[in-house]
C-alpha cells in the first residue's frame, strides 16, 4: 500500500489496483486519441452535445423545460382572462424557479424575472 504524507492514499490503490487488472483495457476508447471535435470549437458546447447523447441532461435543462411549461399556461391563463391575483401568484412562483435556475445554470443562459406586461414576450424567450 502506497503512502503518502503518512496516510494511505485509497484512491491511488484502488486504481492501480484497477489498472492492474486490466480494467482500463475494458473501456472501448482505451488507446484511442480524442476525436480533434473533442478539442475544437466551444468545448462546453461539445461536453453538452456529448452527454445528451449518453442521457445525461444537466439539472438546469430540466428546470429550463419547467419553467417553460409553467410559462404556457401563464400566457393561455392570461389569455382567458385569468384574475390578476392569480395571474400575480402563478407568476411569483415561476420567478422563485427562475431565480434558481439562474443560480445553477452557465452564467450566458441566465434570465430575466417574468414580468405581468411582457409574459408574451418572455414566453418566445424560453421557447
Amino acid at each position: 500500500m502506497g503512502k503518502e504524507h503518512g496516510h494511505v492514499n485509497w484512491m491511488d490503490q484502488i486504481f492501480k489496483e484497477y489498472e492492474r487488472e486490466g480494467g482500463l483495457k475494458n473501456n472501448p476508447g482505451f488507446g484511442k486519441p480524442l476525436p480533434e471535435s473533442a478539442l475544437s470549437g466551444n468545448i462546453y458546447d461539445n461536453f453538452l452535445t456529448k452527454a445528451k447523447d449518453a442521457g445525461f441532461l444537466p439539472l438546469w435543462i430540466k428546470w429550463q423545460k419547467e419553467i417553460r411549461e409553467e410559462l404556457a399556461e401563464l400566457v393561455r391563463l392570461k389569455k382567458m382572462n385569468g384574475t390578476e391575483s392569480e395571474l400575480m401568484k402563478r407568476m411569483d412562483e415561476i420567478n422563485e424557479k427562475v431565480r434558481t435556475y439562474n443560480a445553477i445554470c452557465p452564467t450566458q443562459m441566465q434570465r430575466r424575472e417574468i414580468e405581468l406586461e411582457s409574459i408574451e414576450i418572455q414566453y418566445e424567450k424560453w421557447k
